[in-house]
């Protein structure tokens, strides 16, 4: 008879899904919540990251794909059907309103590129984080903290 055995800090407590049409920054972003004991998963199509955020229900979605922005809109607003998951969108914006009609469209937070890594791993922790602290005060488990995802 097999003996598992298991270390519970070991165990990724989060399913990152990275979406990306850049395949160097797949890399990256993958190498960056690896180390924090995600599970990962990447796509490099619109579809196929609806496909797997609708199968999945991924902790968190980071959104870094070059589209026009009706279908990034309209990419959001699937996802957000899709997955209760935080999404973070990389986007290239150049006014204040793009960044809130991203959100209005579904975006948790924008992050403008160029994004620096260190970055975005504490704002994606921080949102993971989140999530966490909501689920101890709605089981009344944990103590209750700001929903604040920065604070």
């Amino acid at each position: 008879m097999a003996n598992w055995k298991t270390n519970v800090d070991t165990i990724p407590l989060h399913t990152v899904l990275i979406a990306s049409d850049r395949p160097e920054n797949i890399s990256a972003w993958e190498n960056l919540f690896q180390q924090r004991d995600c599970i990962v998963l990447s796509e490099s199509t619109v579809s196929a990251t609806l496909q797997t955020a609708r199968l999945v229900g991924p902790s968190l979605m980071l959104v870094d794909m070059n589209l026009p922005k009706p279908k990034r809109n309209a990419l959001l607003k699937d996802l957000r059907n899709a997955s209760r998951g935080p999404i973070l969108l990389l986007i290239s914006a150049n006014t204040v309103a793009e960044v809130i009609e991203a959100n209005q469209a579904g975006a948790d937070e924008c992050l403008v590129k160029p994004v620096n890594p260190a970055v975005l791993i504490v704002k994606a922790m921080a949102w993971l984080g989140h999530g966490e602290r909501r689920k101890q005060k709605s089981t009344g488990t944990g103590p209750l903290r700001s929903l604040n995802p920065i604070g």
